[in-house]
């Protein structure tokens, strides 16, 4: 069995997804095995993210795999192509592959979208009889992107049509720019636009979306074509006129170029497929819509919505976390939560860290890399955590017995600005589940290390943040603690079903003592309380403070009579503390509790528990009045 690498980007987009499924099904069936490692666009962001995501390409032990793949094109971090290329020529003699991009390296397997990009131009002079073609470039520092201009400009000029400088609108692959490039469209030319020939399907949408801003009518009064076709290309309306390559084709020309090498032939430098027209009705052509279409549509639709929907959630959540083990928990919790997906949907998740013990023996500029030894810290399985400290050399990516696991294998490095803590590796059988929250989830990760890394080294931190979390008046737990034990709680009680007790109480009469002998004697009574509640708590549970007069105590436990035998003995030290007081008043307190359970919300749990308070309170009230 020959092991391939491949470095890849964003594997949330169509051709990234679609070709890291298909390379690893046809590696399969050829009894290969392909490892991704996976990076981010930090473009929008603090440049230092950049820098640490493009150290990935240090990560693995080169001379340990058979082949090595790069997927230069879906990389956004500048110059990680250049980088990555030559780290690859100068470090190791395995046979590599560029895919869609020429690579004066290695062997290069493309699209031959040059001769595609001619007749898609030819397409519009010839069957629709347009003069006023437009043309929007992709990244220009990109080959690709200088084949498919110079197709454009070849065809024009075949067909004698002049091309003026307003005709050429310079893009960036991505979808954010179609209102500015039909804008220049409109502006530098003196007639409207027939039709807007783009490099890639992403311009092509932005295009049409644009058009539709203005109530232009896409496929009437300009036509658009794009390449690529992506999903979204065939559910648009109207679907979108395209160039198609197969990803299915590209990965098997990647595995039959390898096999030829290990066989000892020599492919040739640079292999070409073939890209095919796909005539939709988006240049003017009057095809059926495959409305098969609209359910991927939906489906989509419906991953990114839980993606968005669900990403807000893990910052809070892991900010909760005082501890790499905390953190873990979080993890484990979130991911098999039902709102996103099923426990499966995650693989197994192997959290490698960094050994810090290397780091402080060699300080020079170990922050910002990887370790040679690695730390196997934590598992996650469908149902289950383990906490472990398997100490490992990184060019193994895992300890051996982990990497015999069948499913395709993703690794992400895991680093706050630049600060690297280690790295991820995913074991999974369908990535496209889960594809949309991939980055989100290993950035979270990252920030959450980061955090804990500075409370743990910080002491003074640490202080601030446990005094925070202290009552002023009555030096016993605040509101901002219990949010974060019952949350505990609630983990735990997911976790392994220990059910836990929530009692809420209220000062009675607070009022009237504040009235009648001042606000002094009313934080007597409140601190008096609190000493109360804080002397009776359980071992494993608190007592906090949660508002005025309010009070909250929380301890595991499932069991009516235990909850009962607490009410009563804060009563009855209510009962001594009035006995021998000589203040004017005596305490009075009304006491609500509900056990939260499997299966019931936390917030419902709270409302019960100061439901039954509030009707023991009320209750009193009544009585005195009779």
């Amino acid at each position: 069995m020959a092991r391939l690498l491949c470095f890849i980007g964003e594997i949330s987009l169509d051709f990234q997804s679609e070709l890291t499924q298909e390379l690893s099904k046809v590696a399969e069936k050829n009894g290969h095995e392909v490892v991704f490692c996976v990076n981010f666009d930090t473009t929008s962001v603090n440049p230092m993210y950049g820098i640490i995501e493009k150290k990935i390409i240090y990560l693995p032990d080169l001379k340990s795999f058979d082949g090595i793949v790069f997927c230069h094109d879906t990389y956004a971090i500048h110059d990680m192509e250049y980088e990555l290329s030559d780290y690859v020529h100068t470090h190791c003699d395995v046979p590599a592959i560029s895919l869609r991009v020429i690579d004066d390296n290695c062997y290069t397997i493309m699209f031959n979208d040059h001769p595609a990009m001619c007749k898609m131009v030819e397409h519009f002079i010839v069957d629709h009889k347009f003069t006023r073609i437009c043309f929007m470039t992709g990244r220009m520092e990109l080959d690709d992107a200088h084949r498919r201009l110079d197709a454009y400009r070849d065809t024009m000029a075949k067909y004698g049509i002049e091309i003026t400088d307003g005709m050429v609108f310079y893009g960036d692959y991505w979808r954010d720019r179609g209102d500015e490039a039909l804008d220049y469209f409109l502006k530098n030319n003196d007639e409207m636009p027939q039709a807007i020939v783009c490099s890639n399907d992403y311009m092509a949408l932005s295009i049409c979306n644009a058009l539709n801003n203005r109530n232009l009518v896409v496929g009437k009064d300009i036509c658009v074509s794009g390449l690529d076709d992506i999903d979204e290309a065939r559910y648009h309306l109207p679907p979108l006129t395209t160039l198609r390559g197969s990803t299915q084709s590209l990965s098997k020309a990647v595995i039959d170029t390898f096999d030829d090498i290990w066989n000892g032939k020599e492919p040739k430098k640079h292999i070409y497929l073939p890209l095919d027209p796909v005539i939709r009705n988006s240049c003017g052509c009057v095809a059926e819509i495959d409305y098969t279409s609209f359910n991927n549509l939906y489906q989509n639709k419906e991953a990114i919505l839980a993606a968005l929907h669900f990403s807000p959630y893990l910052t809070l959540d892991f900010d909760a976390a005082d501890s790499f083990a905390d953190l873990v928990y979080s993890i484990h919790l979130m991911l098999v939560n039902k709102s996103y997906g099923s426990p499966e949907d995650f693989g197994t998740i192997y959290f490698c860290l960094c050994d810090e013990k290397e780091r402080q023996d060699n300080m020079v500029e170990m922050a910002s890399n990887f370790t040679n030894n690695m730390i196997l810290s934590a598992i996650i399985t469908r149902g289950d955590v383990k906490l472990c400290d398997e100490m490992f050399e990184r060019k193994e990516i895992l300890p051996e017995k982990y990497m015999e696991e069948k499913g395709q294998t993703y690794i992400f490095s895991l680093h706050c600005k630049d600060v690297c803590y280690g790295y991820i590796v995913l074991k999974i059988k369908d990535i496209t589940k889960i594809n949309h929250l991939i980055k989100a989830l290993m950035f979270s990760v990252g920030n959450a290390l980061d955090r804990i890394r500075m409370f743990s080294e910080n002491k003074t931190i640490q202080q601030l943040k446990e005094q925070s979390y202290v009552d002023e008046l009555t030096k016993i737990s605040n509101r901002r603690f219990m949010e974060h034990f019952i949350h505990k709680l609630y983990e735990r009680l997911q976790r392994t079903g220990e059910a836990f007790c929530v009692m809420s109480i209220d000062l009675d009469g607070l009022k009237y003592i504040n009235d009648n002998y001042g606000h002094l004697e009313g934080d007597n009574a409140i601190i008096s309380i609190a000493k109360i509640l804080d002397e009776i708590k359980p071992q494993h549970g608190m007592a906090a403070r949660t508002g005025g007069d309010e009070f909250m105590l929380l301890f595991p436990s499932e069991k009516e009579k235990e909850a009962e035998r607490y009410v009563e003995r804060i009563y009855y030290l209510i009962r001594k503390y009035n006995k021998n007081s000589d203040k004017p008043y005596e305490l009075s307190a009304s006491i609500g509790f509900e056990f939260c359970r499997e299966g019931m919300d936390l917030l419902v749990c709270m409302h019960e528990a100061d439901k039954k308070m509030y009707a023991i309170k009320s209750a009193k009230k009544n009585s005195r009045k009779d």
